[in-house]
């Protein structure tokens, strides 16, 4: 099936109004989405997303009618701006709301059946939900299958429906709904083709029309998402301009009172590091310290350039063993960057397993066993750090290793494991901890992977390190969530972060 959202693919990129308000610049971006969409004011009461929690707050569902009043709170900006998996999704079904509107509808389809079992049968309501469907279609298919649109346009006239419903009775429904059916199999992305068959095999009227209503919602939301994900890049630069401006405000109401981000920003700065060295070393020296001991290289951002160096002030936040305060200006993303630093944890484990057991077993490095003992032990690292000690986690790691190498073991020309194998195994892996070499080798790939990301101005000029060859998908995503993390916070405060070691 043919994805039919990407009409909007072609869209030219808004330029930024000088001195436009940013928040009304975000108001704006989602108003033309709910337009592009065809969401009404009602839908937005059905529709938002999930705030994930933070140390102050649970999760909460915000809905996209109350996202201008929830723009005040800063850390909603910026979670549209950080999160790429950001997404709309309907109302919990959980909730008091979903549960309210569930009724509303339950008792709209019973009064559509009743009209519809009245003698003579009353088509009032079938018809307008035609013209409605006919409405939505022009905003789905506009400029994206003109051919499709025009058919639709003359199939669901109102003068042909209103005909055809005096004239012919149900087959106002019949005709109409295969043919509502067919154009939505075409219109709709691949993610809705079992829905789109399901429609297609009911025999009921008034449950396929409810179901095609249902399905079109669903469609609306694609092409929201769709056009959401388009527009990223103008969410990021409002979100990076309304923050700063919120930044300006409080730096003129507070002042530059960040504590521990002015520890963590020295700590991690070479120059006082090379200074404190060069006092030492010649104390009587004029000009024992000067910037050009130390070659600089520069990461490119938005509109702002990072020196290298501030990579290790960011990666110093994911190191298991960090313990400073953390920095007030990376508050927002604390939550963030504590699930950086567990994944990180949980992919060097189990990255660190699977090289220790291949090198021990190499007939295991190329056979089928591998995905299937990769996939597992990530399985059972799940709650570490934070539910289980690594300790109990190695010796769970270890157990299911022994499983497979036993099984890899038994299989017609399988290898020969013999018992001093297994133990030398098993030793190795229950003593994996930070000093280990393989585990620090392992980690140092991660970090640098890491930081080549971020450097770079292409993904597919960064080598990926093959110790995580098992976990590529989960370590690539990390990296890049680390990347736009420290991108957007560079962006927004890193003029503030320089000035401050220049005035140091």
């Amino acid at each position: 099936m043919p994805d039919n959202t990407g009409r909007d693919a072609r869209m030219k990129k808004e330029e930024l109004t000088s001195g436009e308000d940013n928040k009304k610049q975000i108001i704006d971006l989602l108003t033309k989405l709910m337009k592009n969409a065809s969401l009404n004011n009602d839908n937005a009461k059905d529709i938002g997303f999930v705030m994930p929690a933070t140390d102050a707050e649970p999760e909460k569902f915000v809905r996209l009618s109350d996202l201008e009043r929830s723009l005040e709170d800063m850390a909603l900006v910026h979670e549209i701006a950080i999160n790429e998996k950001f997404q709309l999704k309907p109302t919990n079904p959980d909730t008091p709301h979903y549960l309210i509107q569930k009724t509303v509808k339950d008792a709209y389809w019973n009064l559509l059946r009743e009209q519809l079992s009245q003698e003579p049968p009353c088509y009032t309501m079938v018809i307008q939900l035609l013209l409605d469907i006919k409405e939505t279609f022009k905003s789905l298919m506009r400029g994206n299958n003109d051919r499709a649109l025009n058919a639709i346009l003359v199939v669901l006239d109102e003068n042909t429906i209103r005909q055809l419903a005096e004239e012919h009775g149900s087959a106002v429904l019949e005709h109409n709904l295969h043919f509502i059916i067919n154009v939505m199999g075409m219109a709709c992305c691949p993610a809705r083709d079992e829905e789109i068959a399901a429609l297609k095999r009911e025999t009921e009227p008034i449950t396929q029309l409810r179901g095609i209503m249902e399905v079109l919602d669903k469609m609306k939301l694609d092409m929201a998402n769709f056009v959401l994900a388009v527009t990223r890049s103008q969410f990021v630069r409002y979100s990076v301009d309304y923050e700063r401006k919120k930044f300006a405000e409080l730096l003129a109401l507070c002042g530059d009172e960040f504590p521990a981000t002015m520890e963590w920003l020295k700590r991690n700065n070479p120059f006082n590091k090379e200074r404190n060295s060069a006092s030492a070393d010649t104390a009587d020296s004029a000009d024992g310290y000067t910037s050009s001991n130390l070659e600089v290289r520069m990461v490119r951002l938005m509109d702002v350039q990072m020196p290298e160096y501030y990579i290790d002030a960011y990666q110093e936040l994911i190191q298991p063993k960090m313990d400073h305060p953390f920095p007030e200006l990376l508050k927002l993303d604390f939550e963030r960057i504590v699930q950086l630093k567990e994944c990180a944890m949980r992919l060097s484990v189990c990255a660190c397993v699977m090289q220790l057991t291949c090198a021990a077993i190499q007939t295991l490095a190329n056979h089928p066993k591998r995905r299937d003992l990769s996939s597992k032990l990530a399985i059972l690292s799940t709650d570490y750090p934070g539910k289980v000690e690594q300790k109990e986690l190695l010796e769970s790691l270890y157990v299911q290793v022994l499983d497979t190498i036993t099984s890899h073991a038994e299989e017609p020309n399988g290898p020969l494991v013999i018992g001093s194998t297994k133990l030398a195994l098993k030793t190795q892996i229950l003593s994996i901890n930070s000093n280990m070499p393989v585990y620090g080798v392992i980690w140092r790939k991660l970090m640098q992977y890491m930081r080549e990301l971020l450097m770079a101005e292409r993904e597919e000029h960064v080598s990926f390190p093959i110790c995580f060859r098992d976990y590529r998908e989960g370590a690539a995503e990390m990296a890049g969530q680390f990347k736009r993390i420290v991108s957007h916070n560079f962006e927004v405060y890193g003029n503030f972060y320089l000035k401050s070691m220049q005035e140091g």
